[in-house]
């Protein structure tokens, strides 16, 4: 039983690590050279990171929604989190000349592929602190049209018959400067080092850049403290309302005599109140002990009785209805 329990948990896990995997290795959303994408990332940076408060208004109110996000990202990067001065990246022509397809051996750098653009992150070592260089990337087909346009434009025959200039100069042959300048770029054939200079001749590239995010790159002692200091913040706002609201409800009990003290001042307004009217006396005398004797207080006893007999049917006489006595009822 246990045997099965292990195999069953070694199986979902198993399951789960091949997702993980697949989730993680996307295919590209379009064909593109890993080291070009890359230094053209850096190379977008380094367009836009030494540009006057003059341009940086013009980019902003002006510029396209890549140069916008450029010139922002970089503009706070420098005045709001202090990086200092960034590192200097070389040009692209210099990258391929120190290395050819290793050119980026000494840079780190990731790229992510998602469903319709590609993500690259390049770390940029600034004065006081690294800075995460991030350029999205969608494809470009108006490049493929440049393209065959620049390629139907070229002879193979020119290069070769320029290589044969300057190799009569050098006091070489043209094998063997073409060998000289095919080891220095990376290349290994002469189309592929016309491809290369077709390349960077075209004004577009396979990929346009859309959006440039700079941010600085913390370590996790001072995004510990950062945490801990919103968290401060957050608890003594909390805090600060909760006093505040208790105040305010402390203030309640002030209102009733707030408002009577208004409803007194308001009847004094109103003038002076009427007199009260006397009470008006009782016809029926007020008596204590015997009261048989009082004659008015007989006749209208009797004639009560009397006219209760009547509403019974009792018709007799009043000669008949002979009051002897009367007492009050305590």
């Amino acid at each position: 039983m246990k045997l099965r329990k292990l195999l069953l948990v070694f199986s979902i896990l198993a399951v789960m690590f091949s997702l993980t995997a697949c989730s993680e290795e996307k295919e590209k959303p379009f064909d593109y050279d890993e080291t070009e994408i890359v230094i053209t990332a850096m190379d977008s940076f380094e367009q836009y990171r030494k540009v006057s408060d003059d341009y940086i208004d013009y980019y902003m109110e002006a510029g396209t929604e890549f140069e916008q996000s450029a010139v922002k990202g970089i503009d706070q990067a420098v005045n709001n989190d202090k990086v200092g001065e960034f590192e200097s990246f070389k040009t692209p022509v210099e990258y391929y000349k120190s290395g050819g397809p290793d050119a980026l051996k000494n840079i780190d750098y990731t790229i992510e592929n998602a469903e319709d653009y590609v993500m690259v992150t390049v770390i940029n070592h600034a004065e006081n602190r690294d800075v995460e260089v991030k350029v999205k990337f969608v494809e470009n087909p108006d490049y493929f049209v440049e393209l065959d346009q620049k390629k139907s434009s070229i002879d193979p025959e020119d290069y070769r018959a320029q290589f044969e200039e300057m190799a009569s100069y050098y006091g070489m042959t043209a094998e063997e400067l073409m060998d000289v300048y095919f080891a220095q770029f990376g290349v290994s054939s002469l189309d592929e080092f016309i491809e290369m200079d077709v390349m960077y001749q075209m004004s577009s590239r396979p990929f346009k850049a859309v959006e440039m995010v700079v941010s600085p790159v913390y370590s996790k002692k001072e995004l510990m403290g950062q945490a801990g200091m919103n968290t401060l913040i957050g608890m003594g706002t909390v805090f600060v309302v909760l006093i505040f609201i208790s105040f305010i409800i402390s203030l309640f009990k002030f209102l009733p005599k707030l408002f009577g003290k208004k409803d007194k001042n308001k009847e004094e307004d109103n003038g002076p109140s009427l007199p009260v009217p006397a009470p008006i006396p009782s016809l029926i005398p007020a008596a204590s002990g015997d009261i048989s004797d009082d004659d008015a207080l007989v006749a209208v006893i009797t004639a009560a009785i009397h006219a209760y007999e009547a509403a019974n049917g009792n018709t007799d006489s009043k000669d008949k209805l002979v009051v002897r006595s009367i007492k009050r009822v305590r």
